[in-house]
């Protein structure tokens, strides 16, 4: 009852239930050669999630049945054991997804999305390895202390630790986000800012300028943070003369749109309502075979988190296309210009390859966005409730 009181409290957004959007040509939007160039160009990306979806789960299948003789010979403790197991396993797995990095990466290249050299390509995976192993040791390391100590309970003060830990990120982040950023330097576009600010109630958060022309071609911005960090990212690419100022300022908008109805603080929530089913999940199935406090089940552990958080992706994202509709819709009220917002999605979709209406089972697993042709037809709805 708990979860679903929250949950349907969460589940709300200012878009209008009843709202109906026109049904609109993909190809009369966005032209017949943009579509099929989106559709050549993310159809190598969703089979190479596939494949390497596949691979992961067969490499901790395999990592759950020769977890257990493993651990034992370690001759180590059972925290050590475990994380030691965990390590391994988490190591596999960096294996089994290096050939698809490597050829999206390349994929990437071949179109113009992505201008890293091979050099920066090849040596920038080493830090992806490092990175999740620290993150297993630290993660393993708590959750085995805590089976230790409180057996089949663990999860209770596990998910209080991932809780805390993604408060911590979201206030954290957004100031080494800012490392390498420059602050908005056009008068003209910091006016509009302040503008929006004030129009959405999106309180007073940092806006920096982000380089990354020299990585890829793609424009994006993006919004991070809670409490006196939060602040939105601007791609440099979105400045480079693709886009028009009003196109800009919508992406602002829309970015401001998150901050102001404080998507983040509600994406930390869903996180511990869908979290804590997988969690127990995870205490049920490794209970058959002494429970985490059998180093041999890190595997199994792993195993049921990754394949519960596949299983629990079309909900996630489900819940986070709401929030960019919603998004998008505050964008809307507050720049007036659902011109714009045509003209930043059919940007969008020309200068990052994009496919703007996928298909079905892509649209369920990886979208975590409306469509761009959906995001079009919100606008063209908006356009014709408003005045």
């Amino acid at each position: 009852m708990v979860w679903a009181i929250a949950a349907s409290v969460l589940w709300r957004t200012k878009v209008p239930a009843d709202l109906r959007l026109p049904g609109l040509n993909e190809r009369a939007v966005f032209g017949a050669a943009v579509v099929r160039a989106g559709q050549r160009f993310d159809r190598f990306f969703e089979l190479s999630w596939l494949l390497s979806t596949i691979a992961g789960l067969i490499a901790l299948v395999v990592m759950s049945r020769r977890g257990p003789r493993f651990a034992r010979s370690v001759g180590l403790g059972p925290v050590n054991a475990g994380i030691v197991t965990g390590v391994l396993a988490v190591t596999l797995l960096w294996v089994v997804s290096l050939p698809f990095e490597l050829a999206t990466s390349w994929w990437s290249r071949r179109h113009g999305i992505s201008n890293e050299s091979w050099t920066s390509i090849v040596f920038s995976q080493w830090p992806k390895l490092l990175g999740s192993t620290f993150g297993a040791v630290l993660v393993l390391g708590v959750v085995l202390l805590l089976a230790k100590r409180f057996g089949q309970a663990w999860w209770i003060g596990a998910a209080i630790v991932l809780l805390a830990l993604a408060i911590g990120l979201q206030l954290v982040l957004p100031y080494v986000q800012r490392i390498g950023t420059h602050p908005v330097r056009s008068p003209r576009l910091a006016a509009e800012i302040k503008q929006l600010e004030e129009r959405e109630h999106a309180g007073d958060p940092t806006v920096r300028i982000d380089p990354v022309s020299n990585q890829t071609s793609a424009a994006n911005a993006y919004s991070i943070g809670i409490g006196p960090g939060q602040g939105v990212f601007i791609w440099d690419t979105m400045l480079d003369g693709r886009f028009t100022p009003r196109e800009v300022r919508f992406v602002v908008g829309h970015e401001l749109g998150h901050l102001a109805r404080r998507h983040i603080w509600k994406g930390i929530a869903w996180g511990g309502l869908i979290g804590v089913p997988i969690l127990l999940l995870t205490v049920l199935v490794t209970g058959r075979r002494g429970g985490l406090r059998n180093p041999g089940t890190v595997p199994l552990a792993l195993l049921t988190f990754t394949a519960a958080g596949i299983a629990v992706l079309p909900f996630e994202n489900v819940v986070s296309r709401r929030y960019e509709a919603e998004a998008d819709w505050t964008a809307l009220q507050g720049t007036h210009d659902p011109a714009a917002a045509r003209g930043l999605f059919k940007g969008f979709v020309r200068t990052d390859l994009q496919d703007p209406d996928p298909p079905g089972w892509v649209h369920v697993f990886l979208e975590d966005h409306p469509s761009a042709l959906a995001r079009v037809e919100q606008a063209a709805a908006w356009r014709h409730l408003t005045p």
